[in-house]
């Protein structure tokens, strides 16, 4: 296995007391070990030194602390269903799964993007998971069905994250939006700021040059 680290914080997921993974900066710890992924410009500012050293080590593609904030926040919530739309290398969804279990055991989970970019070695864990999987297809595969928690975090632009929000994401209790403060991707940025309505929240801490990545959280369960 290139990312040995994955085997381990996949450990410590399903081993630590359920009081240590609601405290956010052990979760970013955790991402952290996990390693993020070494792709592209840098865009993780101080967390620069948590990328993996090659492209082909599966990797997390999430600023540590605003993942770490987000996670801590769903484990309050009864999660039985989940869906990634954008699951790129499967670093997340598999960390996100894990992690979504220890609060929910009966939870199943489905990771969809129909890229080439999911490292083999997050497809061989989920394979031998029976309540994790990934499928080759893009929302439209799933327009109306009903998930607790959706996170839309595919194609950033044109016009799929609308056509993600309005396949799943506002059927959803929980959506999540991923990059809601980053101006690379305008299509999120916009679409967030449609549908996020009055009840919502937002994790946009970050130590890059500019207001990089960001996650949106609207919550219909509490109501």
């Amino acid at each position: 296995m290139k990312n040995k680290n994955i085997i381990a914080v996949q450990n410590l997921l399903r081993c630590l007391g359920v009081d240590s993974l609601k405290n956010p900066e052990v979760v970013a710890n955790l991402v952290r070990a996990f390693g993020l992924v070494q792709w592209g410009d840098p865009v993780f500012g101080n967390e620069e030194i948590f990328k993996n050293p090659s492209v082909d080590m599966a990797g997390i593609y999430q600023m540590p602390d605003q993942i770490g904030k987000a996670l801590v926040y769903l484990s309050d919530f009864e999660i039985n269903s989940y869906l990634e739309i954008g699951v790129f290398q499967g670093g997340c969804f598999l960390f996100i799964s894990e992690y979504l279990r220890r609060f929910n055991p009966e939870i199943k989970c489905l990771g969809i993007d129909p890229t080439a970019y999911l490292n083999p070695e997050i497809r061989e864990l989920t394979e031998l998971s029976e309540w994790m999987r990934i499928a080759h297809v893009t929302s439209d595969k799933m327009a109306g069905k009903k998930f607790d928690l959706v996170f839309i975090d595919g194609e950033h632009n044109g016009d799929w994250p609308q056509r993600d929000y309005e396949n799943v994401g506002q059927y959803a209790k929980i959506c999540m939006f991923h990059d809601i403060q980053d101006f690379q991707c305008p299509g999120v940025v916009d679409v967030w700021e449609a549908v996020k309505g009055k009840k919502y929240i937002e994790i946009l801490d970050h130590t890059s040059d500019y207001a990089s990545q960001g996650i949106g959280i609207i919550n219909r369960s509490k109501t």
